[in-house]
């Protein structure tokens, strides 16, 4: 079948890509009027761009670093292992928190066990686009003096209780990579409400250096290929040279700088579609969902009360790891690529000084171990759909 569902794709015409060379021309900084848009489409006073969302982390806790000497920052056990490398750039400790199998993410409950008073700041994570209550670190959070930068790398546009998620802490940072809701393909995104956290953000961002100039000649490249080889027939073409690009090894470096121009103008054009694609997402996620929830071989997050998920991916666990192999390989058969994310909990793979002779995070690695993620996004057709579906249900 030369046809095959990516894992993840955001539609992007290359007339949007064509429209970034107006950024060759002129003097316009529509990095600022992109900011400017972001931050009023999310709620929020202040945005910052930045080349990764790895950079907005690294320049948060630089800016943290000036109001407070707290040494440590808190992340869930389960999550991008290369969350640890901006904690470790600003001089701090990275601590984990176990993960819960409700949410697959931070499980706040084990918060109090974590924190202390040398707790810096907390990063409550939105795994795969699914919001959680974070009531309980922020209730923490005021009363223990520390920060919370909610980590909605895979979330943008999801809502709790009415809000946009990453507007209930001090601050909240998306991802613009590859894989993401909203992508220009490599980009990071950092919010705030505080004047005072914006002026210390924008102090430590204006430092930074410009992408380099063999970058802003090759973006549109690499945009263009980007476009194409996610969508369905040209991915299942041209699959064993894709996947030769994509990432397989644990990071142990990064860069951090500036957004470019041209990606601005691309991210300008996206960020209009970016309700218009969620709800296809929601729409797609939830058909999903409801006929995968009773499922016994199966756990899916919990979906909170009030809330809005935009389903970056369908999360699933599964309680056998044999089971979970046999549905890859039956969906991929079909037609439908699925992913493996974050194979290992974050200190399987980095050295943070837990001892591992006796598991410290045995949910986390459960998750780890059985989890694969199942494509929502808008090339995921009707009758794909009804192939995920008919797969699991004859387990």
């Amino acid at each position: 079948m030369l046809r095959k569902i990516p894992t993840t794709a955001v539609p992007l015409s290359i007339f949007e890509v064509l429209r970034g060379f107006k950024s060759f021309f002129g003097n316009k900084s529509y990095v600022k009027e992109f900011e400017s848009n972001f931050a009023r489409y999310m709620g929020s006073n202040h945005a910052f761009s930045f080349n990764c969302c790895t950079a907005s982390i690294y320049i948060f806790l630089k800016a943290l670093k000036r109001l407070s000497n707290k040494q440590e920052v808190v992340i869930p056990a389960y999550t991008v292992p290369t969350l640890v490398l901006p904690i470790r750039k600003a001089g701090l400790k990275p601590v984990l928190c176990e993960s819960s199998l409700d949410t697959f993410t931070m499980d706040s409950e084990r918060l109090p066990d974590v924190i202390n008073d040398n707790t810096l700041c907390v990063l409550p994570i939105y795994h795969f686009g699914f919001p959680y209550e974070i009531d309980l670190p922020l209730k923490l959070a005021r009363e223990n003096g520390f920060f919370v930068l909610e980590d909605t790398a895979q979330a943008p546009g999801a809502t709790l209780n009415g809000k946009k998620v990453g507007t209930l802490g001090d601050a909240g940072c998306f991802s613009l990579c590859r894989g993401k809701n909203f992508s220009t393909f490599s980009g990071g995104m950092l919010v705030t409400n505080s004047d005072e956290l914006a002026n210390l953000i924008r102090e430590e961002r204006d430092l930074l250096p410009g992408q380099k100039f063999s970058f802003e000649i090759t973006v549109p490249f690499i945009l263009t290929a980007y476009s194409l080889v996610t969508r369905p027939l040209i991915y299942g073409s041209f699959n064993k040279l894709i996947s030769k690009f994509k990432h397989t090894t644990v990071h142990d470096s990064f860069e951090s700088k500036l957004y470019s121009n041209f990606q601005a103008v691309i991210g300008l054009s996206l960020l209009d579609k970016l309700d218009k694609f969620n709800t296809i997402r929601l729409k797609k996620g939830m058909t999903l969902y409801k006929a995968l929830k009773d499922n016994a071989h199966i756990i899916l997050p919990e979906i909170a009360e009030n809330s809005t998920p935009v389903f970056n991916h369908l999360p699933v666990v599964f309680k056998e790891t044999k089971t979970m192999e046999k549905v890859q390989a039956k969906l991929w058969e079909r037609g439908i690529d699925t992913g493996r994310m974050y194979l290992k909990p974050v200190h399987h793979l980095y050295d943070l000084g837990y001892d591992n002779r006796e598991e410290s995070f045995p949910k986390a690695l459960y998750i780890a171990e059985r989890l694969i993620t199942v494509p929502t996004h808008p090339y995921l057709d009707d009758d794909s759909i009804e192939k995920i579906i008919d797969v699991f249900n004859h387990l």
